[in-house]
């Protein structure tokens, strides 16, 4: 896996660490395991394949679409980001 370069240099985890991790998870199918390393895993993917089609689809308009999950991915991100930190065990 690659480091997180936040991480490495100013040692506090940044919105995006785990996002390997439960990748690699849900392709080894340990679908709850890839939850509890990173939450937002579940809407990127949706967000992702929208992105997809508005790119490859131009018959329809998916930009309402497009925003929405946006929107969710960036507060299910910035809460679970915010849940590690005030939870975390040193």
């Amino acid at each position: 896996m690659l480091p997180c370069m936040n991480k490495q240099l100013f040692g506090v985890e940044c919105p995006g660490c785990g996002t390997q991790r439960a990748i690699s998870h849900l392709s080894k199918g340990e679908f709850q395991e890839a939850f509890i390393m990173y939450p937002a895993i579940y809407t990127l993917i949706p967000f992702f394949i929208v992105l997809a089609l508005h790119f490859t689809n131009k018959s329809r308009n998916y930009n309402k679409a497009i925003i929405v999950l946006a929107i969710l991915n960036g507060v299910v991100i910035i809460g679970s980001y915010l849940f590690k930190i005030f939870n975390q065990t040193n």
